[in-house]
């Protein structure tokens, strides 16, 4: 009869403990989330020059090619400036207009891209040191865009040797 008891007492613990289970959460969910910041950037490539031709054609730098990122949703505004006309280096009173290009290239993302003022020409007679050109995106994307720079000659012959620069200015703002 002993052997009984503790073989009933056994079942009923069994029992208790295989209830106390069945009651117990059986699934569990933990969120995830990833916090993307704003990136907006633009990169520039790096400087260059040339020798002039010697003739009374413009001078014509090969395409640039900056890149622009956005990742703000309302997309972004470039704007391409030169700081000043071409200026002489070491007698700044010589200078010479520059004009500027800009053509869309490679693009990636859902961004539509559109340039909005393709060419400008600074006009260094009139105090005009300013050229400058223009872009857009309408969302997220990454985008290169052709810069064009010309150093306006006229003619040649009327200017000093020696060297002239100019530098341009690359703005990226969220829309």
């Amino acid at each position: 009869m002993l052997k009984l008891i503790v073989r009933f007492t056994a079942v009923i613990a069994i029992a208790v403990s295989v209830c106390g289970t069945a009651s117990a959460a059986t699934t569990a969910s933990q969120g995830f989330t990833v916090v993307v910041p704003q990136n907006i950037t633009i990169t520039a490539p790096p400087a260059v020059s040339l020798t002039h031709d010697q003739t009374d054609s413009p001078q014509a730098f090969p395409p640039q090619s900056w890149t622009v990122k956005g990742n703000s949703n309302a997309g972004v505004n470039v704007v391409f400036a030169t700081s000043d006309a071409f200026t002489h280096v070491t007698n700044p009173t010589f200078k010479r207009n520059a004009k500027l290009g800009l053509a869309l290239g490679a693009v990636q993302g859902p961004a539509t891209w559109s340039v909005g003022v393709a060419e400008d020409t600074t006009d260094f007679a009139s105090n005009d040191g300013v050229a400058q050109v223009t872009a857009s995106s309408s969302g997220v994307g990454r985008a290169s865009f052709n810069l064009s720079v010309t150093f306006i000659t006229e003619e040649f012959g009327i200017f000093a040797a020696g060297d002239y620069t100019t530098t341009v200015v690359g703005t990226v703002a969220a829309n």
